[in-house]
Formats: C-alpha cells, sequence, structure tokens
C-alpha cells in the first residue's frame, strides 16, 4: 500500500518536523519532510491521513516481554521472585497448551498494538503451529519470537529452537525468532554453549540477524544460585566474566533486567558491545531493585526499554514504562537532569531496534521500515503542547492513540484495530484464564 501522511509534527530520536509528511511506499518510508515539499512530489496515487492536529512518530518497541503471559495477569502478586516463579507461574504454565500460549499472546498482541507498540520482543515456550509469533502475525504486528531453553530440557531446548528457526525465522516480514536461555540460574554451561552455536549458524545460513535474549542479572543471588546448582564458579561474581569465559557476549547478547552489575559485568557489556533491556515497572515490582541505567549510558551501553510480562508489569503499556524510567532514575539519584525525556523516548525506539538487530526501524528515515504511529494531542491530557518529547512520555497515553502501522499496512485505525473482534478476544480469554486456575488450584 502506498500511503501519504500529511501535516502535525514528524517526530523521532534524531528531531523534529513542525507541518511535515511522510510518505510510505509498500513497507518502507520513501520521503519524510516538509509538508508542502512532500506535497509537490507526491500529488496523487497515495491513500492520504490527514495529521493535522496530531504528532506522528515511529512505532514503539517492546524490548522484552512475555506476550502469552496476559493469561496470567494479576494472577500472582506481591511475591518474592523465585517464589513467584517456582510456586505460581510454572505450575500455572504447566497446565497451558499450545493454543492457550497462542490465545494469550493474541491478546497480548492486541493491547500491545492498541497502545502504540509496533514490535515486541517476546521469550515463551514454543510449539510450532500455536505460538506467540502465530498470534502476533494474525493482527499484524512485528516480532522477535524468543524460544525458552531449560536445563532440565537440554535436549528438548534444542530442538525446539531449531524448529522455530527453521519455520518462523523471517516468515510474513514480520518475524525474527531469538534463542532465548532462559537465565543463567537455569541454564547449564554447556547449554548457553550451543545456544551461541545455533544462533551464529542459523544467522549465516539465513542472512538474517539472530539474538540471543535473556534474563541476566536479575536476582542479587545469581552467581550464587549458578555455583550452587552448576557447581561451577563466577569469577568476580560477574555473571557477565562467566558468560563472557563461555563465548556468549556479544553485539548479539540482549540482556533484560540487569540490575545487580558489579564493576567487572560493566566492563564487559561496554566492551562487548551487549545490551541491555531495562525493566523498571516489573522490577519495582517484584522488588528486585533499581538498575545504574545513567551508568549504563555513560559507559556507552546500549540500553533499550521492555515491560516485562504482564504477570509482572501487569500491562504491556510503553508510554507508562517510558515515563516510570525517566522518573525512577530522577528520584533515586536526586538528579532531574537524569535520563531526560527525549532519552527515555530513545530507549524505547531506536535503541531497541538496534538491540533487537534491526538497522532500519526506530526512527522515520527514508529506506527505514514503515512502523508508524499518528497520536492525537487535541486531548484533555496533551494539552497544551510546549515540548514534544515531554508529552510523549510524561502525558500521553495509549488513549492518544489515533492510528497504527506496521510493515506499511493500517492495522489500528481511528483507535480500532482491524481484523479482531476484541470483545469475543476478552470473553475467551477470560474463560480459558480461570478454567486453568482452578485446575491449578489457585
Amino acid at each position: 500500500m502506498n500511503i501519504l501522511i500529511e501535516g502535525g509534527y514528524v517526530v523521532d530520536a534524531e528531531g523534529m518536523i513542525k507541518d511535515g509528511a511522510v510518505v510510505i511506499e509498500g513497507n518502507r518510508i520513501v520521503y519524510v519532510g516538509d509538508r508542502d515539499e512532500v506535497k509537490r512530489h507526491f500529488p496523487r496515487g497515495y491513500l492520504k491521513i490527514d495529521a493535522k492536529d496530531k504528532i506522528i512518530l515511529p512505532g514503539l518497541i517492546n524490548g522484552h516481554t512475555h506476550i502469552a503471559m496476559t493469561l496470567l495477569r494479576g494472577y500472582a502478586d506481591d511475591l518474592r521472585l523465585q517464589e513467584w516463579l517456582e510456586n505460581w507461574i510454572w505450575p500455572y504454565e504447566a497446565k497451558m497448551s499450545p493454543l492457550d500460549i497462542e490465545l494469550g499472546a493474541l491478546l497480548g498482541s492486541v493491547e500491545s498494538l492498541l497502545s502504540g507498540v509496533t514490535t515486541v520482543c517476546s521469550m515463551y515456550h514454543y510449539h510450532r503451529e500455536h505460538n506467540e509469533a502465530s498470534a502476533a502475525i494474525k493482527v499484524g504486528q512485528r516480532i522477535v519470537m524468543g524460544v525458552a531453553m531449560f536445563y532440565w530440557d537440554e535436549e528438548g531446548s534444542i530442538k525446539r529452537v531449531e524448529d522455530a528457526l527453521k519455520h518462523w525465522h523471517g516468515r510474513d516480514e514480520l518475524v525474527r525468532v531469538s534463542v532465548s536461555p532462559h537465565a543463567p540460574y537455569t541454564v547449564s554451561p554447556n547449554l548457553w554453549v550451543v545456544a551461541e552455536e545455533t544462533r551464529k549458524n542459523w544467522e549465516e545460513e539465513s542472512g538474517i540477524p539472530v539474538t540471543i535474549t535473556s534474563h541476566i542479572v536479575e536476582d542479587w543471588n545469581e552467581p550464587d544460585l549458578v555455583k550452587e546448582r552448576f557447581n561451577v564458579e563466577v569469577p568476580n561474581r560477574s555473571i557477565y566474566m562467566y558468560l563472557d569465559d563461555l563465548g556468549v557476549v556479544s553485539n548479539r547478547l540482549v540482556a533484560a533486567h540487569s540490575i545487580h552489575m558489579n564493576e567487572y559485568d560493566y566492563e564487559v557489556v561496554s566492551k562487548r558491545g551487549a545490551h541491555v533491556i531495562h525493566n523498571p515497572v516489573a522490577n519495582l515490582k517484584l522488588g528486585m531493585g533499581v538498575a545504574n541505567v545513567p551508568k549504563m549510558l555513560d559507559k556507552g551501553i546500549n540500553v533499550g526499554l521492555g515491560t516485562d510480562g504482564p504477570a509482572s508489569n501487569n500491562t504491556l503499556d510503553m508510554f507508562e514504562t517510558m515515563k516510570i524510567n525517566a522518573l525512577l532514575h530522577k528520584g533515586v539519584n536526586r538528579d532531574p537532569t537524569l535520563v531526560s525525556a527525549r532519552e527515555s523516548f530513545k530507549m524505547a525506539t531506536i535503541n531497541n531496534a538496534l538491540a533487537l538487530g534491526y538497522h532500519d526501524l526506530g526512527l522515520l528515515k527514508e529506506g527505514y521500515l514503515a512502523d508508524i504511529l499518528i497520536m492525537d494531542y487535541k486531548r484533555p491530557n496533551t494539552i497544551p503542547l510546549y515540548n514534544v518529547y515531554s508529552h510523549l512520555v510524561y502525558a500521553v497515553r495509549p488513549e492518544n492513540i489515533d492510528t497504527v502501522i506496521v510493515n506499511g499496512e493500517v492495522v489500528v485505525e481511528k483507535g480500532v484495530i482491524k481484523g479482531i473482534d476484541v470483545g469475543d478476544l476478552i470473553k475467551r480469554v477470560s474463560h480459558r484464564a480461570y478454567e486453568i486456575a482452578r485446575e491449578v488450584g489457585g
């Protein structure tokens, strides 16, 4: 589809055009500039979208989540991480069928798109026919699907990753597969090595970037858990040194959380060019602490943002995440200049894109993928407008979203998602979620 979006503010992390326009041909942006100049070059033959009194911006990217876990939203709150995982989450997940995973992920994709998230990086359990990617494709969302790996099923983990790469990597121009060792305390040294070898082999074969996504240094006891479970030493109590010795830390490693890093960790991540995805809301809710994002940024580490899953957040709202990210580090450090609104917006767009291996996403530039939001700022919560970046982080809510375009296709129009009966989906999710909870005994 060829689309001309005209009028309004054209905004990305690199700058702004006050009365601008964006032209899309197929799934790519072909022109960004002044509205009058664009109209002279592209006078006819395009679907025109009037963006007067609106802001045009790149689609938000959720750098770390588990969209299928909408089924567990609110199921187990106010618990410590290990108790939450082992006593509540994992028993519930053991009752989930592949169709349940797809159903939960479908609701997660719908929620994400309606709140302006055009790409998710989501890690979960995998089944060939029914998974998070199969759900995302149904609503036209871009996804990096992480296939979880665990030490108690090493052979099965490897087979599932290989199967996902074979059947889903590059699918419909919307899907990439990520190799996803769950965490250092649930993945053996051998499985880490195999995961990295698999990643490299498939990246070379497909020509499409393959990342490793994992939860790293989320728990302050992680070095002890690794040593106890796998009988290995963690040098200088640095999980990143341990992983670097295994050959895993590179610019293809996307590490969620990284809350309890020591000086050795910072040094390894900075040197290897690994990426950190900060999940401020989930980290606060689980009482896991506050990652030192200002220090990471000072050391040149690429930091993105994620919501984490609906069971630990409990929303997929990246506007909320951007706001809390900016506020949190100001408050903790008693410095209102830290993590500016523009920096937080950058973390949710171009920083996340680069972390996930996309060099043509997260900005409004010629040649970039056409993942675009149009949002209405003539609303009670966003008037008056003095600073666009401040508005996007501190004032905008998902209700401001008017139009969402993914890969050049309009998937949300006037705040309504296309092709999905949302009311019916809500009924199906509610029914199945309560059914599973009864089976578990919750």
